[in-house]
C-alpha cells in the first residue's frame, strides 16, 4: 500500500511542525477520516485535509530522507524548470568541451547573458551614488 502525502495547494508537502490540529472524523457515509489542519510553510495558506483512518501514520509528516538539507531544497524550489532549450544548449556545450574547465566558462558565459535578458541592476547601481560617502542629498 502507498502512503499518502498531504500536500497544500501549491504543491509543497506538509510536514509536522506545520500541523496545527488532527482529529478523527466520521463522515456523512460512515467511514472515518482524520481530519488535519495545517498552515502551509512556503504560501502561508491555511488548508485541511481528510486521510482514511486505514491510511493513517504520524510519518506521512516527516521530511523524506535524501541528501539535501531545508535550504538547499527551498532554492531549489524557487528556481525556474528546466526548459529543452537548457537541455539542447547543455547537450552542446558538452559535445565542444574538451576540459571540465572548458564546461564551467560555459556556465559563466550562459549566466551573463541570461543577466543581461533580465536587465540586472547591475549597471544602475553602478552609476547611483554610494550613500556612504557622506553627500547628502540636496533639497
Amino acid at each position: 500500500m502507498s502512503q499518502s502525502t498531504v500536500r497544500c495547494r501549491c504543491g509543497h508537502q506538509v510536514l509536522g511542525r506545520e500541523v496545527l490540529r488532527t482529529e478523527p472524523y466520521e463522515k456523512a457515509s460512515g467511514r472515518e477520516v482524520i481530519y488535519v489542519k495545517y498552515r502551509c510553510r512556503r504560501c502561508k495558506a491555511l488548508g485541511e485535509s481528510f486521510i482514511p483512518q486505514e491510511e493513517w501514520d504520524w510519518s506521512i509528516f516527516e521530511t523524506p530522507r535524501n541528501e539535501m538539507g531545508a535550504l538547499e531544497r527551498d532554492l531549489f524550489l524557487d528556481q525556474n524548470t528546466i526548459s529543452s532549450g537548457d537541455v539542447i544548449s547543455f547537450h552542446r556545450a558538452l559535445q565542444k568541451a574538451q576540459t571540465l574547465g572548458d564546461l564551467s566558462r560555459c556556465e559563466v558565459r550562459r549566466k551573463d547573458k541570461r543577466d543581461e535578458k533580465r536587465g540586472d541592476k547591475r549597471e544602475s547601481d553602478k552609476s547611483t551614488p554610494d550613500k556612504s560617502s557622506g553627500s547628502l542629498p540636496s533639497g
